[in-house]
């Protein structure tokens, strides 16, 4: 198969299957030679609601500046497919991605024949993500779940230590309706006698069902001291804080990184007493460095764009506390698109508070899931924000850059474009800012 083949055969896959379980994926490993077993004990698995992303580019960074061999795996990529795995900084190749993808193939039609049964499309990439760590004998690998936990497809590891991020409302037709039944879902993937390390805010009963099950399994449990972080200057792509008494850098604008960056720290913090050493100053060094795309990302400063991938109720709120953080009574203009799973009124409810938002230019999302333009544009009017649909995000920007311009005074010479709402369109948005052949 060539590359864009393989992507082919990859999205033919169904993307959910009524009863969740793992068997699908122990016994395709097994039929490719179990890849994870030789990566047993070397992987930092993270999951959560919001911040796994930036936990994993945290955790990427500073392992590599301290020399590992470093795997990363995330979900879901931002300009192209081959951002969900990478080494040392470099995307796994076209012809590696194709190369793995016959082995695959081979393999689901064997699996098939044998058990009447088709794989989802996020095993056969996690397969491959697995296999491509293994024949490149990764140090260590910083593995992001899909979904979840207890069942997700890389929930077949064996970790080093485990990482929950902040846990909220999302996916709730597949983890469960309260919170305690989502973090049970989440700490999953906590396994025997590997320390888990869990954001600091959770709301206690997320807290209360993490610590369980680190005792069931008898896993250290480590959470950060909220009082021992203090926030320093924060500015469009560059934030500081110490910590503990360190000072950290980061060149990323979203104040809830913040938090995250922390989470990672007593993640890395944790590595020598499992025989990996770890030097302070590799932390520093691979924090300050981190980037991590569609994050309260500058795209330009002249007009000012900037792009966050918040897409569900928790994500808006940590967005529009950094809008009121950063632009306080400043004109704003919006360009978002939606899925219509994401409860898109109740998840916008805090960017639509943001009573200085001159208009909201709405898209449909490249997905059969997205809400319509038309339709995210009636929730704006109705919340008394002037809105229209575009068909394009060329469009909706080029109206909103025109917007800008008639807004302008002398006192407002530089009215901010938020882009939010899907990552979805977080790429074609990127895009359109010139950010195309920039690495992410």
């Amino acid at each position: 198969m060539t590359y864009h083949e393989t992507l082919s055969f990859l999205h033919s896959m169904p993307r959910v299957h009524t009863a969740p379980t793992l068997a699908r994926m122990e016994r395709l490993l097994a039929m490719l030679g179990n890849p994870e077993k030789k990566l047993a004990g070397r992987f930092l698995h993270v999951t959560g609601t919001n911040g796994k992303g930036s936990v994993c580019a945290f955790l990427t960074s500073a392992l590599r500046r301290q020399g590992y061999h470093v795997g990363r795996f995330i979900s879901p990529f931002i300009m192209e497919f081959r951002e969900r795995m990478e080494i040392d900084g470099e995307v796994i190749s076209e012809a590696e991605t194709a190369e793995i993808g016959e082995q695959i193939k081979s393999c689901v039609e064997r699996y098939t024949q044998e058990t009447g049964e088709t794989p989802l499309e996020f095993e056969l990439v996690t397969l491959m993500g697995l296999l491509w760590f293994s024949a490149h004998a990764c140090d260590l690998v910083v593995m992001e779940v899909g979904i979840g936990g207890t069942f997700d497809a890389t929930n077949v590891i064996t970790p080093l230590l485990s990482v929950i991020v902040r846990v909220d409302y999302d996916h709730t037709e597949l983890l469960g309706n309260t919170l305690a039944e989502i973090a049970a879902q989440k700490s999953g993937i906590i396994k025997a006698g590997a320390p888990c390390v869990c954001y600091a805010d959770n709301p206690a009963e997320v807290q209360e069902v993490i610590a369980a099950r680190c005792r069931e399994t008898g896993s250290q449990l480590v959470i950060p001291k909220r009082a021992d972080i203090v926030q320093g200057k924060a500015e469009p792509g560059r934030l500081s804080f110490t910590y503990a008494g360190q000072a950290y850098t980061l060149a990323l604008s979203g104040l809830y990184q913040v938090q995250n960056a922390v989470t990672a720290i007593e993640a890395l913090r944790l590595l020598p007493s499992l025989g990996y050493p770890m030097t302070e100053q590799a932390v520093k060094d691979g924090l300050s460095s981190t980037t991590f795309p569609a994050r309260f990302e500058v795209l330009s400063r002249d007009p000012m764009i900037i792009l966050d991938g918040a897409h569900n109720t928790s994500g808006m709120q940590a967005m529009a506390d950094n809008i009121a953080y950063y632009f306080q009574e400043q004109p704003l203009l919006y360009l978002c698109g939606m899925l219509r799973d994401k409860n898109p009124e109740e998840a916008l409810s805090a960017v639509l508070a943001v009573n200085t938002v001159q208009f909201a230019a709405c898209i449909t999302p490249p997905t059969p899931r997205a809400m319509a333009g038309a339709q995210l544009a009636e929730i704006f009017t109705s919340h008394g924000i002037r809105a229209e649909a575009f068909p394009s995000i060329g469009a909706a920007l080029e109206a909103l850059k025109e917007k800008q311009k008639a807004l302008c005074t002398s006192s407002d010479r530089n009215i901010p474009i938020l882009c939010f709402g899907s990552l979805y369109m977080a790429g074609d948005v990127r895009r359109e800012c010139g950010r195309a052949n920039e690495n992410v």
